[in-house]
């Protein structure tokens, strides 16, 4: 994999940079966390310190249509020039369909961004056709978009392979991370939240062969509570969830590995009561972790080296129960460990306790991905990036 700081740039003039624009925006389209944005900087600031022309490649949510309006780049691109401090050009998607990339072509030494990739349909179908028709117009394709990289996308693995490509500075940090987790002998620990086992199964079990100990929150911690007999009430649960438990209370059982869950819980009656005493003739919900489980937070941190992080302590989108996983984020900043946060909500966790990135070891803007390549999966953008030409 080419680093992109060893680069001579001599020959190289038209660059394409696949970035992750997919921004949080509230009703108003007012971007709500703009931490991929800040992550995209020092990629895009080299490059044109180069005097290079960039073009700029990213997704923006899901549109089922080829045109989606409340998908579309336009009502964010004054958002997006203020927080790079950068003036962008803009390829419509009608402008794009009509006349490719000769807006790009003729301004040269400056910075353009296409409308959002997945209104084309060769983006999803990872299509060569598509693909060329971007890089036979440049010198050099560079991913730093590692939250996607697990997306068979055209702007993800074809355009990768097409030409000369690099990892953007915030990608290669990603794989470093996610290396030193999965390589260093140091005592580790996963805390786990969010709400399915389901999609963090693959995670868990491999959690449990490199883990000391796993403490499990969010929503996901009720299965765990309900399978220990537990009385978890109409608390979210999610069905189907035994076997899977059962494999990780086994995979932990083989080697050595201790799964922890929370001793008490914020109730949606705004009471914590203890798990052993959570009454079977009332109805309620679990809604966050207590004070009791922080405490055995605080133990478990003291005595680790590494730790993960990934998925809210509660329902955090409510402020009533975001009081577990903003704790942790002022434990976890304290922390001598080395400390990785796993994105998703978890970043919003960090942000509403109002705690810093540079307190933490790592703090990756990805969430499928992260937890994929922590798997060790081959990634579709990573095993395009280590393909020579």
């Amino acid at each position: 994999m080419k680093s992109l700081k060893n680069l001579n740039f001599e020959k190289i003039h038209n660059v394409g940079i696949r970035v992750d624009f997919n921004v949080p925006i509230d009703k108003n389209f007012k971007i709500t966390d703009k931490t991929r944005l800040d992550r995209a900087k020092d990629t895009i600031n080299f490059i044109k310190n180069k005097q290079c022309n960039i073009l700029l490649l990213s997704h923006f949510g899901r549109p089922k249509e080829s045109f989606d309006d409340k998908y579309s780049f336009s009502k964010l691109i004054d958002q997006f020039e203020e927080i790079l401090g950068l003036k962008l050009n803009f390829i419509s998607y009608e402008n794009f369909l009509e006349n490719g990339l000769n807006q790009f072509n003729h301004n040269r030494s400056t910075v353009t961004l296409l409308e959002n990739i997945r209104f084309f349909d060769g983006e999803i179908k990872n299509d060569l056709s598509f693909s060329k028709s971007f890089t036979d117009n440049l010198d050099l394709y560079v991913n730093e978009a590692f939250s996607a990289s697990h997306r068979l996308h055209s702007s993800v693995n074809q355009m990768v392979i097409n030409i000369l490509s690099t990892p953007g500075f915030n990608f290669e940090k990603e794989i470093k991370a996610i290396n030193d987790i999965r390589k260093s002998q140091k005592k580790k620990l996963a805390i786990i939240g969010g709400s399915k086992i389901s999609t963090k199964i693959n995670t868990l079990l491999f959690l449990t062969t490199s883990c000391s100990d796993i403490f499990i929150g969010g929503a996901m911690a009720n299965n765990f509570l309900k399978y220990n007999k537990f009385n978890v009430s109409s608390s979210l649960i999610e069905e189907g969830a035994e076997r899977m438990i059962e494999m990780i209370y086994s995979s932990a059982k083989q080697t050595g590995c201790k799964i922890h869950l929370p001793v008490d819980v914020m109730l949606d009656s705004d009471q914590s009561v203890l798990v052993n005493e959570l009454d079977k003739n009332t109805e309620f919900k679990i809604l966050d972790i207590a004070d009791s489980s922080h405490i055995v937070l605080e133990n478990l941190v003291k005595k680790s080296d590494i730790i993960l992080w990934n998925g809210p302590m509660g329902m955090i989108e409510d402020h009533k129960f975001s009081k577990g996983s903003i704790n942790l984020s002022h434990l976890l900043a304290k922390s001598q460990a080395d400390v990785v946060i796993g994105g998703g909500d978890t970043i919003l966790a960090i942000n509403m306790a109002k705690e810093k990135f540079e307190d933490f070891y790592f703090v990756s803007t990805a969430g499928g991905a992260f937890l994929e390549a922590l798997e060790d999966k081959e990634l579709p953008g990573i095993e395009a990036l280590k393909a020579d030409l």
